[in-house]
């Protein structure tokens, strides 16, 4: 993350069918949860946030995209891609990851921080 302190964040779901699973309606109730019990989150509901190709080769699971922001809402850092959920501890991990608001992603579980690190991987190549 920036030099700059994130005094808060937006987490963004996807709810398109290739981000669909069991786990989505409990995904969306924990992380508004997460967002109630912070200072300064927010929660958006989306379509793909990876793009319709990319969502479409991939086996169904849900996805978030947390954006670290000031107290502006201006973004003081990196979005991370958190995903993909396949189990409610999964969703517990990335609710824990969120009160800890330090929105680092080596802090995720490597599972979690695959989608992210794959992503940013292919933007270098």
């Amino acid at each position: 993350m920036s030099a700059a302190i994130a005094a808060g964040f937006t987490a963004v779901v996807c709810t398109a069918p290739g981000c669909r699973s069991s786990l989505s309606d409990q995904l969306l109730a924990d992380l508004r949860a997460a967002v109630r019990g912070s200072r300064r989150g927010v929660l958006v509901v989306s379509g793909c946030t990876l793009g319709a190709v990319a969502c479409r080769l991939r086996p169904p699971a849900p996805l978030v995209v947390v954006q670290p922001c000031d107290l502006r809402r201006r973004p003081v850092g990196p979005a991370v891609r958190v995903g993909p959920l396949h189990s409610r501890t999964d969703v517990a991990e990335l609710a824990r990851w969120l009160a800890g608001a330090r929105f680092d992603v080596d802090d995720l579980p490597a599972h979690l921080a695959a989608t992210h690190r794959a992503v940013g991987a292919a933007n270098v190549n």
